[in-house]
């Protein structure tokens, strides 16, 4: 995808793990997640005016690419990112399901 927009691996101190999605000016969105024998996903912020364009999913798609050997949990509930509401539980829950992650596994 060429949309100006570039994934970036943080540095942070382990077992944390942070990717961000740029634009040449901002920060798009970010996944903060842990790391030891699984993978645990706690949050999974984009920006309201980017929204809807796929971000959350591509990074998303990042984590899992990291993980690819890794049972991987998930630790998210709805929380104000960016001072504005996320989803609410069913649609977070919703969205976790069409990425194929559900309660009890990953496929």
């Amino acid at each position: 995808m060429d949309d100006g927009v570039r994934l970036v691996h943080v540095s942070a101190e382990a077992p944390r793990l942070v990717w961000e999605l740029h634009t040449r000016t901002e920060r798009v969105g970010y996944l903060d997640a842990l790391d030891s024998e699984s993978l645990w996903i706690s949050h999974i912020g984009v920006d309201p005016r980017y929204r809807h364009c796929g971000y959350a999913t591509r990074l998303l798609r990042a984590v899992l690419a990291h993980a690819a050997d890794l049972p991987v949990g998930l630790v998210a509930a709805p929380f104000p990112s960016w001072r504005e509401p996320g989803l609410s539980h069913d649609h977070l829950r919703a969205w976790y399901t069409r990425h194929r992650l559900h309660r009890g596994s990953r496929s």
